[in-house]
Formats: C-alpha cells, structure tokens, sequence
C-alpha cells in the first residue's frame, strides 16, 4: 500500500512537473518580453506594421483600403493620394489573416472622416489562420493578448502547434528559408522589406510570372461569396454610419477574359452584390478587368504596372463617389 502511495505520489510530481516545464515553455517562446523574436522578418509582420499606422492619435483622416492579399498588390498608394488628394492607408496582406480580423482593427482604430474601402474578391474569407495572426503581432505583447482574448477559448487548442512551429523556425527554418530563396528563380516579394512604414508594398514587381495564355475558366457567382463576411459587413457598414465614417466597397481586379460569365450574367452578379451589400459599390466588375501582363504571380496578384492602373481606376471612382456624396450633404 505505501509503495503504491509513494508510486501515485511520484506520478502526480512528475505531471505537474511536465505540464510546468510545458507552459514555462510556451511562457517564454510567446509571452516573456525578453522571448525570442522567430518572424521579425517575416512578410505577415506588414499586419503589424498597418496596425500602429492606424492607432496612431496624430493621424488625419485617411482612405483605407483592406481585404485580402490583392490589396498590397494591386494599390499603389502614390497614385491613389494623387488622384484623392488624402493620405491612403493599406490593411491587409493574405487571405489567411481573415476579413473578420481586419473589421475588429478597423473598429479599434478607424476615425471620424476616414473613408473606408473594401476591395471584394473571391477570398472573402470569414475563417482566419490564428497561427498566422499570433506570428504577425508576435513582437507587440499588447496587441498579442488582445487578439487572443477576444478569440475565447482558441488559443488552448493552438499551444503545441505555436511551441512546435516556433522552435522549428528559431532552429532549422530559417536555414530551410534561406537555401530556398537561393535556389528559387524568382525574386522573392513575400519579405517584410517589401513593404514599408505603413504596411504597404513598395517591392518593384516587374513583369508577369503567370501564364500569358489566356481562356475563359474561372468563375464569378453570388454563391461563391460567403455570406457570414457579407452580413458582417453590413454590420459594420451601420457602425461606420453612427460614427461618421464612410465605408464603400470596390471589385478587386480580374484577368480580362478569364471568366466564364457572360456580360449578362455579370450584370446579375452585380445586382445581387448590390441588393444584398448596405454600403454603395463602386463601378460594376468588368470596370477593374485588366490584361493578363498587368499580373504578376497569381491572378489576383498584380505587378507594379498593373497596381497604378488598378489604383488609378479606383482613385477616380472614389473620387467621383466623394464629390457627389459631399454634393448631397
């Protein structure tokens, strides 16, 4: 009987021992400010980077555009400034950071004045990688508990996914990295200095590393959309009403030819979006269709060339959309 006491005692010790050991550890990968930094150069730190531009007390009133990965690639902010006359102010850099994560900033931070603009796309994700986010807010402990408080109960599922990914990038990832960005052809855009003080991308993209050869094969439906980031954004459409912000939406850019829908179908499309959508749509989707040599790695993904015709289209747009709502005040 006492050698199973003893054996019992033992155990307890060692389990609390090991489950010690294990939050001492995700303790100091993740909490301690004086933790290792894995992702400060990472290119999902431009998140970071957008969100101090927003909190910031000494800023005007700005035009900000956000959604997925097409904003930094295809907003050039000088010529969007110039054709507005404000500053212009980018939020978002991949599909995996989440709409719903990218409203809740634009909550904490949007002003009186600010004109928002959602460029809509495909990806409107409502999911969001919560790994990816941790990463991208990982030097700013503030923010860090803050997003992690406002997701609930997640972060318990996520502990040994974040210990494990971390050791492996302080260890041997980033060799892995590097050799493969010696090895690769292409010019390596995904890093944060592409992207500068405001998190928006100022890496020259030259040419197109796409395929030139264009069919008609992707597709552009209203039940493609995922109606929780829609109702959401209705959501916030209403808020940003009650608090003198304005918030539109803009299409994101499409390869022209490349979709399978007729100019009647696409006028559907758009009535649909428009019916269900509170805020105002600027143009219709083939306003922002452009040629396939204005793309760059992906079909949503534009180069530089291309980022000034997409922004010059939507600074006009807008513009115009500005004037006459001021007209009518």
């Amino acid at each position: 009987m006492k050698k199973l006491f003893l054996f019992i005692v033992k155990l307890i010790l060692v389990m609390v021992l090991t489950i010690g050991a294990y939050q001492l550890t995700f303790w100091y990968l993740w909490d301690a400010q004086a933790g290792p930094d894995a992702y400060e150069n990472a290119y999902q730190k431009a998140l970071l980077l957008q969100y101090h531009a927003l909190e910031s007390e000494e800023r005007s009133p700005e035009v900000i555009v956000f959604g997925s990965s097409y904003v930094p690639f295809g907003i050039d902010k000088k010529v969007m400034e110039e054709e507005l006359g404000r500053p212009v102010q980018i939020l978002g850099v991949e599909a995996s950071i989440g709409i719903p994560f990218l409203v809740d900033v634009l909550y904490d931070t949007a002003k009186p004045g600010d004109t928002i603009v959602y460029m809509l796309g495909k990806s409107n994700w409502y999911n969001e990688d919560f790994m990816v986010i941790s990463a991208a807010l990982e030097s700013d402990k503030t923010l860090l508990h803050q997003y992690w408080d406002s997701r609930d109960d997640t972060l318990l599922g996520y502990q040994n996914k974040m210990i494990w990914r971390k050791l492996y990038t302080l260890t041997c990832g980033r060799m892995i990295e590097s050799i493969r960005s010696d090895i690769s052809k292409k010019e390596q855009v995904y890093e944060l200095s592409s992207f500068d003080e405001n998190g928006n991308m100022i890496v020259n993209r030259q040419g197109t590393l796409i395929s030139t050869d264009v069919s008609p094969s992707d597709t552009l439906n209203f039940s493609d959309m995922e109606v929780e980031t829609l109702d959401m954004l209705n959501e916030f459409y209403d808020w940003c009403e009650d608090n003198d912000i304005t918030f539109v939406i803009a299409y994101s850019m499409y390869i022209d030819g490349s979709l399978v829908e007729t100019e009647e179908s696409l006028a559907v499309y758009h009535e649909q979006m428009t019916d269900y959508m509170n805020a105002d749509i600027l143009l219709t989707p083939q306003d922002y269709f452009l040629p396939v040599d204005d793309f760059y790695n992906h079909s949503c993904h534009l180069n530089s060339e291309g980022a000034r015709a997409y922004s010059a289209i939507l600074g006009e747009a807008l513009n115009q959309y500005l004037d006459e709502k001021s007209d009518t005040e």
